[in-house]
């Protein structure tokens, strides 16, 4: 199985499939999102590592948002938790650890002549880099891949202690809720203030129907700050990357 989770939202989200058909004419292509925010790694960086372990192990997944496409930035493949991850190595792949190896882009393409593709371009490594990638892998041939020490990680905070933290925002949605980067077990607590907004900690939703905000731990896990029936967002004005600074109350 091959997954797929990109900005595009376009004919190019089709032309991706193309190449993968094309090497492996049986492969099973099931689309996450093509809706990630225009060039916002931090957005699919979030999306792909709370996404992935509803798939069996051993699905392939592409992720392409690639603002620095064309530029100096490698293509790599990453083993992690019995799943493949495809993508640039922009910063996509921060929340996961594993294996790491770099595309051979002169090897990749000499396999694809095999194939009778012989297109290539700069600004496309989604349809003409991490599809056929993907593809191969699916079939079992690695031999364009090399072993690669690190990745490139974005700059993510997550620093708590007893009465505060610092935390950036992995996400907001498109209901207006915002996901940070913490996990019940980072912390107990029963309210958090923000911008001397007060914030109780609840289980659902519906507890906050009379409230301005709530928090909860969201079905990825982590704290998630949200309006009943409403966008916490349209008060708050954050975007995925931002730092916060919160005050933690247990009582």
């Amino acid at each position: 199985m091959i997954s797929l989770t990109t900005d595009f939202d376009d004919f190019y989200a089709g032309q991706i499939k193309g190449p993968i058909y094309k090497i492996n004419p049986k492969a099973k292509i099931i689309d996450i999102t093509h809706k990630i925010k225009r060039q916002s790694i931090y957005d699919a960086a979030f999306v792909i590592s709370s996404s992935y372990s509803y798939f069996p192990k051993g699905t392939i997944h592409i992720v392409v948002v690639d603002p620095g496409v064309g530029s100096q930035r490698e293509s790599i493949v990453l083993n992690c938790d019995g799943h493949t991850f495809v993508g640039p190595d922009n910063g996509i792949f921060s929340l996961l650890k594993g294996e790491v190896f770099k595309i051979n882009v002169n090897k990749l393409n000499q396999r694809l002549l095999e194939y009778g593709i012989t297109n290539y371009s700069n600004t496309f490594h989604g349809r003409d880099i991490f599809a056929p990638t993907a593809a191969f892998i699916d079939i079992g041939d690695t031999d364009f891949l090399e072993k690669k020490d690190q990745i490139t990680c974005l700059p993510f905070k997550k620093e708590i202690s007893k009465d505060c933290a610092l935390l950036t925002v992995l996400y907001v949605d498109s209901f207006g809720n915002i996901i940070l980067n913490m996990k019940k077990e980072d912390a107990n607590i029963k309210e958090i203030e923000l911008s001397n907004i007060r914030i109780p900690v609840l289980t659902h939703y519906e507890e906050g129907k009379n409230l301005e905000l709530l928090a909860l731990y969201s079905s990825s896990g982590h704290l998630e700050i949200s309006k009943y029936l409403g966008d916490a967002n349209s008060m708050l004005n954050l975007k995925s990357g931002d730092i916060i600074y919160l005050i933690l109350k247990n009582k």
